[in-house]
């Protein structure tokens, strides 16, 4: 990647006022005279020029290039960006986008639907991209955050948001509370492609995946499959000349034609005198039950609804696992106190795996051909009265 200098718009100014004493004698430079006046000026549009020069440039390598500049590096190497299942889709779209306030309110905040959100371009001078709010999201009295759903309201592919990178929106903020937003994961213009990063991957180790003959080559191969997350090469599975293709698929409705699919594509490029065996990776579904504790005077909807958004983040977490994910209390934990600020505490109840109890801490499953998903998810809730504070 070529490394570009840039110099940020204080260090510029900094530079212009030395020079002006040194070498024009002026030393009026003070907050509000003519000569910082047109150095401020002049320092921020070459502060914007550095910034812009070093985003162009980002958006001509591999490693820093996002959306369509991506795309465009993709098609010189052979590579092109994949279509994500429905469902992956479906998830990219929920909880996108986070309003927030640095202290609670007194009354419910509610950001109406059609709201709009921007990326941030007060650094340097580039295209703003325009989001919309496709419903209403309200942040209740007492918390301080709340989520919601944002589509893009622009055509093309040319620009992914990355996380946190939506930080404007034009609702106006209530009297004695300023609100603010941030973008919770990736947002693409195009939800249905595939992600930037795995995107990027595939590029890098597109010649190994032209190779044939090679573990990696069947690995690269398959992954670029459509409706495959990730699979895992077992090499000599059955004794010399068998080879197991693992297959984690990215939904769990899998077609009649998707093994066949799989194996048509990589029999071309397995080694000479190898049988491929093509498995999908068995789903170990974690159950859970938690507790939490919420504070007196919520109505039934609104406990309804607190419990229904910890059980979407608890699935959310289980469902990205893949082979060797490792699952964990303490993100358990995390998972349901980031749903909402209602939540005082969590009790973790129980957690099994086919019937069997995991204990408190870290658990990974020990086979290389499993991988967990998001079972039965319980989520209960108690009433704590505020002297329990």
């Amino acid at each position: 990647m070529p490394i570009v200098y840039s110099k940020s718009k204080t260090e510029i100014l900094g530079k212009m006022l030395l020079s002006l004493e040194k070498n024009a004698g002026i030393t009026a430079t003070y907050p509000g005279s003519i000569a910082r006046a047109f150095a401020e000026a002049v320092a921020v549009e070459m502060g914007d020029l550095y910034e812009a020069l070093k985003f162009s440039v980002n958006q001509t390598s591999i490693s820093t290039a996002s959306g369509r500049s991506l795309d465009l590096i993709g098609e010189l190497y052979g590579v092109r960006r994949k279509i994500v299942s429905p469902e992956i889709e479906q998830d990219r779209m929920s909880y996108n986008i986070e309003f927030f306030i640095s202290s609670p309110s007194s009354s419910d905040i509610v950001i109406p639907k059609d709201t709009l959100v921007y990326n941030d371009v007060t650094e340097f001078s580039s295209k703003q991209y325009q989001y919309k709010l496709q419903d209403s999201v309200t942040i209740i009295a007492g918390t301080t955050r709340a989520y919601g759903r944002i589509a893009a309201s622009f055509t093309g592919q040319d620009f992914t948001a990355a996380k946190n990178t939506l930080t404007k929106h034009n609702f106006t903020s209530v009297e004695g509370s300023i609100i603010f937003c941030t973008n919770t994961k990736e947002i693409f213009a195009m939800p249905g492609m595939e992600s930037d990063d795995s995107y990027r991957r595939r590029i890098s180790f597109s010649i190994k995946e032209k190779s044939y003959g090679t573990a990696e080559s069947l690995r690269l191969n398959a992954l670029a499959l459509p409706g495959v997350r990730d699979v895992r090469i077992r090499e000599s599975s059955y004794g010399m000349g068998s080879c197991d293709v693992i297959v984690v698929p990215e939904t769990q409705t899998i077609s009649p034609s998707f093994v066949q699919n799989v194996l048509d594509n990589l029999s071309p490029r397995k080694p000479v005198g190898i049988k491929l065996n093509i498995r999908i990776a068995e789903r170990v579904p974690i159950s859970l039950a938690v507790n939490i504790v919420l504070p007196q005077g919520l109505s039934s909807a609104a406990v309804s609804a607190l419990e229904n958004q910890a059980s979407i983040f608890l699935r959310r977490y289980l469902n990205s696992f893949t082979i060797g994910g490792t699952l964990s209390y303490a993100d358990i934990e995390s998972q349901i106190r980031a749903s909402s600020d209602f939540i005082k505490s969590v009790n973790v109840l129980s957690v099994t795996a086919r019937g069997q109890e995991i204990p408190k801490g870290i658990f990974t499953l020990n086979s290389e051909r499993e991988y967990m998903i998001a079972g039965t998810v319980s989520v209960f809730s108690v009433i704590m009265s505020s002297t329990g504070y």
